[in-house]
């Protein structure tokens, strides 16, 4: 190997280059800048790759949001709306030329994400500045319990915190999250978590977010170039995703998702609904047009009571692992 030393002038941003030095734990700058350059040379890894900032509940998997990315490429469609998007992980797996939508009913949710995509220096140091504690992990709920709302900032920040420490990214009765593992320091994920706001920031910057009611969104974008994906909350988890809609506590019940299936059937572009299986659900979305996609049992999800399925308007081509076509009529 022959070793060329040559000096080499490069321009980050201080944001960056503050988090990549807490990675790397040096405050050294020449030696944060060749780690980061070798590690991507020799492994392929950039720091800057996309991912969701925090455990969410109803957060789908890699191998269930490849699958709705797929059934998008094959619907030629030229529009993806995200009609529940919460933890976006979906948009992970979007190609960046995507015109994406994203929405939910939750405003300290879309808060964040506005104030990621415009403020995001302001809102990282707000963090580097935070210990991981529990103290203030109960201060910041109250905030959000709070009537006497604080700044889009301080909201934000607030927000990211608790949802950060929350155990399984539960909102409701959320309690801290800790582990006795010595692998899994949760101070240092903390830290090592703030370039993936970097990363999610620049995505943003093209993405269209909203915070509206799922039936004025399906009105807006009721079109043939459109494609929605619809990650409701499943039938008889509803009351994990409680928030709060204009000072009034909001549940996505009965009605709604009598509501979602009446105007996913009528609407004229396409849409894929993650599930569980309940055959309640099939009642709501049967129809000759309509085909599901089910995923295999896995050590995750062990039997049908835990089975994820795709139900979606048009007839996607996938074969299964033994090379068979494995969308069936959902009816």
């Amino acid at each position: 190997m022959i070793l060329i030393k040559k000096k080499v002038s490069l321009r980050l941003e201080t944001r960056l280059l503050n988090a990549l030095m807490k990675i790397y734990e040096t405050d050294n700058i020449s030696e944060t800048v060749t780690k980061a350059i070798v590690e991507i040379v020799t492994e392929g890894k950039s720091k800057k790759k996309l991912k969701t900032l925090f455990p969410y509940v109803g957060k789908k998997p890699p191998r269930i949001a490849r699958e709705v990315v797929e059934a998008f490429h094959q619907s030629g469609s030229k529009v993806f709306v995200d009609l529940f998007c919460g933890s976006l992980a979906i948009l992970c797996y979007l190609p960046e030329d995507t015109r994406v939508v994203v929405n939910d009913i939750n405003g300290d949710l879309t808060n964040l994400y506005v104030i990621i995509k415009t403020k995001s220096d302001e809102f990282i140091a707000e963090l580097e500045a935070l210990p991981y504690s529990e103290v203030l992990f109960q201060k910041y709920k109250e905030v959000l319990r709070s009537d006497d709302k604080a700044s889009d900032l301080e909201q934000a920040v607030a927000y990211y915190y608790v949802q950060f420490a929350s155990f399984r990214g539960r909102s409701k009765n959320a309690s801290f999250r800790i582990s006795a593992d010595a692998e899994n320091n949760m101070a240092s994920t903390f830290r090592k978590n703030l370039p993936s706001i970097v990363a999610l920031s620049d995505r943003l910057q093209t993405v269209e977010i909203l915070n509206r009611d799922f039936r004025k969104v399906l009105n807006q974008f009721n079109d043939t170039s459109v494609f929605v994906y619809a990650d409701c909350p499943y039938l008889g988890t509803e009351d994990y995703y409680e928030c709060e809609v204009n000072g009034e506590e909001y549940v996505f019940g009965d009605n709604e998702h009598r509501d979602l299936a009446q105007m996913l059937k009528e609407h004229k572009g396409i849409f894929v609904l993650s599930s569980k299986v309940k055959k309640d659900l099939r009642k709501l979305y049967r129809s000759n047009g309509h085909y599901v996609l089910n995923f295999e049992a896995t050590g995750r999800m062990p039997d049908k009571r835990h089975r994820e399925q795709l139900i979606m308007n048009f007839k996607m081509e996938h074969v299964n692992k033994y090379g068979e076509d494995d969308i069936k009529p959902y009816r």
